[in-house]
């Protein structure tokens, strides 16, 4: 399952990040990443992630990577093209260089 967005009130309602100082800039970085309006018109519902897990648990297919959403979708295309380094380094500049 490689989910992207979901458009739920999780990070406000229930997530608890630990702060150590040793952290805190990069949590910092992550968390303003997430936090973007803009990147959040293009999460999915949780719904219809939910319909792609059922669809992984019961297609019963050896499909080895389910997208769920359009932003997952775009992503792994990326990194295809891309290519697995270059595609990892793509997201640490986005996450951890701001």
């Amino acid at each position: 399952m490689s989910p992207g967005g979901i458009a739920t009130d999780f990070a406000g309602r229930s997530l608890d990040v630990a702060a150590h100082p040793a952290y805190e800039g990069s949590i910092q970085k992550v968390m303003t990443v997430f936090q973007d309006p803009e990147r959040a018109k293009n999460y999915s519902t949780a719904e219809q992630i939910a319909e792609v897990v059922y669809e992984a648990a019961t297609d019963g297919s050896d499909k080895l990577r389910y997208m769920a959403g359009a932003d997952a979708q775009a992503l792994y295309a990326q990194r295809l093209e891309a290519g697995d380094e270059a595609f990892r380094k793509g997201i640490e500049q986005a996450f951890m260089a701001l």
